[in-house]
């Protein structure tokens, strides 16, 4: 049997047309399946993939506390130590500071003896040493509204602030303020001793309390 050796004419335009043909159909079907999607949900797809691609920070942003909600108060400061050991040694070798108290503040252990508002109503005495330490608390980052309200309320030197009876009076107080409380009775009756014990307990149970020395 014997094959053609030249292709006709015609029949090259019959291929070149199928060609053109099938490779315009190809590019209409691609826009076609472009011109379907809702533009809408392409844009939100590219969204979702960028935010995917955002770095997320581990670390919460510490919240800032306003300058103007801390509350002055002033300890009968007798030394600051290096260690929680150094200052638990030097106060046992001083009987009257058994009611004492060690407050932790940015790596430095302080030994107060008692806390007041007011400047003039420390007792300041020769031995052990000690001088008035002007400081300033905060509970501004604090979510408890109790937390919060807790600087201006051991401000007061009404006794009955600290030692109600009143049940009512409570509720805008920490959860465990009366058992502290109660058991500070046991311990000293004066309020300036009872508000350093107070002030340290909470200082140190919660981090949104914030001491500026």
């Amino acid at each position: 049997m014997k094959f053609p050796n030249v292709i006709g004419r015609r029949d090259l335009i019959h291929a070149a047309i199928i060609g053109s043909v099938a490779g315009l159909a190809g590019v209409l079907f691609f826009i076609l399946i472009l011109s379907s999607m809702d533009p809408a949900k392409q844009e939100q797809q590219a969204s979702s993939t960028e935010e995917e691609v955002i770095p997320v920070n581990s670390e919460q942003e510490q919240p800032v506390v306003d300058k103007n909600s801390f509350v002055e108060f002033f300890a009968n400061q007798h030394g600051v130590f290096s260690s929680n050991k150094a200052a638990l040694d030097f106060i046992a070798g001083f009987g009257s500071l058994n009611t004492s108290a060690i407050v932790e503040i940015d790596g430095n252990f302080y030994v107060w003896s008692s806390i007041t508002s007011i400047k003039e109503e420390l007792v300041i005495t020769d031995n052990p040493t000690s001088f008035a330490k002007p400081f300033k608390l905060s509970g501004a980052a604090c979510t408890d509204p109790a937390l919060q309200s807790l600087p201006v309320h051991l401000q007061s030197n009404d006794p009955s602030k600290f030692y109600f009876e009143d049940s009512q009076n409570q509720g805008n107080m920490p959860k465990d303020w009366q058992s502290i409380t109660s058991a500070l009775t046991s311990l000293s009756g004066d309020l300036s001793v009872a508000r350093l014990h107070l002030i340290v307990h909470y200082f140190t149970k919660n981090d949104c309390m914030k001491i500026e020395l």
